[in-house]
């Protein structure tokens, strides 16, 4: 019996990813809670139903960028044979400036897990407040203690990403929740002057007039908002190693044509998901769109009360996703010492991550600044910097497959040497309005 255990241990740990599995991770590992404050991106430069347009538009446009920075990472991983983003920094750029990345993505998706458990300390507590349950029980660090214990733990000590798909699947369908019942309100006129919500609701719905066209809104300033909302809402960067890794090969064992199709279509839906999202809340309140667009919704409203407990959802499906790159990061920072303590004792490492995570969570109640400041810097540098400097540095020093000839060669190299430039200024942009 203890020989049986052993092998169908070892297969788990063995079990790979198809395609439909990690296409569902993916859109689950991008697709969190962001995406409630794309309406207020709108709302900072905009109170005219005009702006959905350009703002539908920059969406697909980001989420185009986001995916190919993604492909990058794989390739470098691939030409690299690396399965960090820092190892294969360091063998494909440079060993002394392997620290960049480690840095980026360790932050990254460190402040991505505290983030997940302060929402759901703040949200949970709301979600159960209709049952009438004693407020020890339902306060935000009891509830945040209780999942991170029996929800949590579970889903981060699973040894792959296949198992996961099933909890990726409800966590997207909450998604898919949230996004009819933001195109419903916004449809059904109940939050407008005369519906069902509009005196319940926390505060009014507000348009401009706007004479110009469509395309002339994205002319004042405050577009930047909407613009360093979007250039970071698609990371998953830092997990693109992790999906390299552990998606099944075809049968000829390679992974590139597998990988650019999940890519393809896991940023394609997260931006479908987005553009919903966007479009029905800022339709909804327009500039009154706050930066949780949840909370414009009345408390009286059923479904709203649904869509709560469906963001919690989503973000308990989505948390195993980005703990596992913290794990992975971590490890690889502490070399062969990490490399022995995660072989010997993977559970003991995983309370010790969550402890840290945990502590954080409880002792923050505000993670804004310091989590916009993060994706600016750190974000832009994972998403479009890094990976074109990593297959850019490989392709100069002869490593993996050469550049194809003639003119597709030379669109594929401008294309990633344009991705640096356009890093380095939405980190400036996203850096100033953080800053704000």
């Amino acid at each position: 019996a203890g020989a049986g255990a052993a092998q169908s241990s070892a297969q788990e740990a063995k079990q790979l990813s198809s395609v439909p599995q990690s296409t569902v991770n993916l859109v689950k590992n991008i697709v969190g809670a962001g995406m409630l404050s794309l309406p207020a991106g709108i709302a900072a430069f905009s109170g005219s139903p005009k702006a959905l347009l350009p703002a539908l538009f920059f969406t697909l446009f980001f989420g185009l960028l986001s995916a190919y920075g993604f492909v990058l990472i794989a390739d470098a991983c691939n030409r690299s044979g690396e399965t960090t983003y820092q190892d294969a920094w360091a063998k494909l750029v440079s060993p002394k400036t392997k620290w960049l990345p480690m840095v980026a993505c360790i932050a990254k998706a460190s402040i991505g897990c505290i983030s997940f458990s302060m929402i759901l300390g703040d949200c949970l507590p709301l979600v159960l407040e209709p049952l009438g349950l004693p407020a020890a029980l339902v306060n935000r660090t009891t509830m945040m203690l209780f999942i991170t214990a029996s929800v949590l733990y579970p889903l981060c000590s699973m040894k792959s990403l296949a198992p996961l798909a099933k909890f990726s699947v409800l966590g997207v369908l909450s998604n898919v929740y949230i996004c009819l019942f933001v195109l419903l309100r916004a449809v059904d006129g109940s939050y407008r002057r005369g519906g069902a919500f509009f005196r319940a609701a926390p505060v009014a719905p507000s348009f401009e007039r706007y004479a110009g066209g469509s395309l002339s809104t994205i002319m004042h300033p405050e577009v930047t908002v909407l613009f360093s909302i979007l250039a970071t809402a698609f990371l998953a960067h830092y997990n693109a190693p992790l999906f390299y890794e552990q998606l099944e090969p075809a049968e000829d064992g390679d992974k590139s044509g597998r990988f650019r199709l999940v890519s393809a279509l896991g940023f394609s839906l997260a931006a479908l998901i987005f553009s919903a999202v966007m479009a029905g809340g800022f339709w909804t309140f327009g500039t009154s769109s706050s930066g949780l667009i949840l909370n414009n919704y009345a408390a009286t409203d059923v479904l709203a009360e649904l869509a709560r407990a469906a963001i919690a959802l989503s973000l308990i499906t989505a948390y195993p996703l980005v703990f596992f790159s913290l794990r992975k990061q971590v490890v690889s920072a502490l070399g062969e010492r990490g490399g022995n303590w995660m072989a010997k004792h993977p559970l003991r490492l995983n309370v010790a991550l969550l402890t840290f995570v945990t502590v954080f969570a409880l002792c923050l109640h505000d993670l804004g600044k310091v989590a916009s400041f993060a994706g600016a810097c750190f974000g832009t540098f994972l998403i479009y910097t890094a990976p074109a400097v990593m297959v850019l540095s490989a392709q100069r020093r002869g490593i993996g497959p050469k550049a194809a000839s003639g003119l597709k060669g030379a669109v594929s190299t401008a294309s990633r040497a344009l991705l640096i430039p356009l890093g380095l200024t939405l980190a400036v942009v996203g850096v100033y309005e953080s800053l704000l």
